[in-house]
């Protein structure tokens, strides 16, 4: 099922673009000449302006408890910094090609940094 939850500060730009519109086309079939002002200043002026407002008033409010988006920055950033360690560690000459590769993969296979190490262990049991 599609998540269709939107933030407020995402759908106050799009009420003000389809009130920029409305108003746009209404001045022009309305036979005012300078309905064509209304869309310059309303998509060049307004909605920047109503966009900027939005998110820093609204900005937030970013409807992670409606999305799940809460623990994903948390994980991409581990799983950034091991990649970091790992690449320092390879560019050192500390572990060969074929460790790095392997480490890698690891890291992507798992969820947490945590799963790396527990499958490490077992591996390392095994072995034993």
């Amino acid at each position: 099922m599609a998540d269709t939850h939107r933030s407020l500060a995402e759908q106050i730009p799009a009420i003000v673009s389809l009130l920029v519109l409305g108003m746009g086309l209404t001045a022009l079939f309305l036979g005012y000449h300078w309905f064509w002002i209304v869309f310059v200043i309303g998509f060049a002026v307004v909605l920047p302006i109503t966009a900027l407002l939005s998110q820093s008033l609204f900005g937030n409010e970013n409807g992670s408890e409606w999305r799940g988006d809460e623990t994903e920055p948390e994980r991409t950033d581990e799983r950034q910094d091991a990649l970091n360690v790992l690449r320092e560690r390879y560019a050192r000459g500390e572990i060969d090609e074929a460790e790095f590769e392997r480490r890698v993969d690891l890291l992507l296979e798992n969820e947490t940094i945590e799963d790396v190490e527990a499958r490490q262990t077992d591996g390392e049991r095994e072995l034993n």
